[in-house]
């Protein structure tokens, strides 16, 4: 195919290049959101790990929160799972001291999740950072450099 060997190792260098550049990618930040008209301007990773486990179940104005999750299986999911609650992306969390599970509402992309969170004011969900609009607020941004 290739009749001059330093063509051939040019191509073979830059196909291994290409490679390897694909291979080292950092996955893109994660924000978790809120709701445009929700007070809170921000939240500790701790405070949003309380509320997907069922720990802090209101607002500090006293509204409920609504937890918005991505379906299992999701590459975004596992990412949340991991990094804010130190878990599997299956595994179920149950409100302290009850046999109650934590409840949430299933999307199937960011899209979704935005639409949601930007129509229900104590919505509280996490999409990538290139997925946002000026619909929702986000409150806390997981880096790339936090893996």
């Amino acid at each position: 195919m290739f009749r001059n060997p330093l063509l051939k190792i040019l191509v073979l260098l830059l196909a291994m290049s290409l490679w390897s550049a694909s291979t080292l990618a950092l996955p893109e930040p994660l924000v978790v959101i809120v709701n445009a008209h929700n007070p809170v301007s921000s939240l500790p990773k701790t405070a949003v790990a309380s509320m997907y486990r069922g720990e802090e179940l209101h607002w500090p104005r006293g509204s409920r929160i609504k937890l918005v999750n991505r379906e299992i299986g999701s590459a975004v999911r596992e990412r949340f799972y991991e990094k804010i609650l130190n878990a599997r992306a299956d595994q179920q969390f149950f409100r302290p001291g009850t046999p109650v599970a934590v409840q949430s509402l299933i999307q199937r992309s960011d899209e979704a999740v935005i639409r949601f969170v930007a129509t229900i004011e104590g919505a509280i969900g996490y999409v990538n950072l290139s997925s946002i609009n000026d619909s929702v607020k986000v409150v806390y941004i997981l880096k790339t450099d936090d893996e």
